[in-house]
């Protein structure tokens, strides 16, 4: 199973370096994805609908002000999408990924 994870910070990182395998990440611009892929083997990924597409999991690691914008961007890519995003909700997790994709429509 290939998994890809959206934003490379703490968590990403803490959960990448447990599995102990190459990773497919995104970050922000910050740079620490390709740190992480660096350090893990794997690679950094030019966007995250392009991550989306290469994966089996997507898993949303990035700040949680930023997931409208995360969930427009995966689209209908994703095939399965797991959070840590703090303070997240799953009914709004559902909410977002499902609008987004076009499952919804906006509210």
């Amino acid at each position: 199973m290939k998994i890809g994870l959206i934003g490379s910070g703490n968590m990403a990182r803490a959960m990448a370096r447990g599995w102990g395998e190459p990773v497919l990440c995104t970050d922000s611009g910050s740079g620490s994805a390709q740190a992480l892929a660096d350090e893990l083997g794997g690679e950094r990924v030019a966007s995250n609908r392009e991550l989306a597409e290469r994966v089996d999991l997507v898993v949303l690691c990035h700040k949680p002000y930023q997931l409208d914008a995360v969930a427009t961007e995966i689209g209908d890519a994703a095939k399965v999408v797991a959070s840590v995003l703090g303070g997240t909700d799953t009914r709004t997790l559902q909410a977002a990924v499902r609008r987004r994709s076009g499952v919804l429509p906006d509210p």
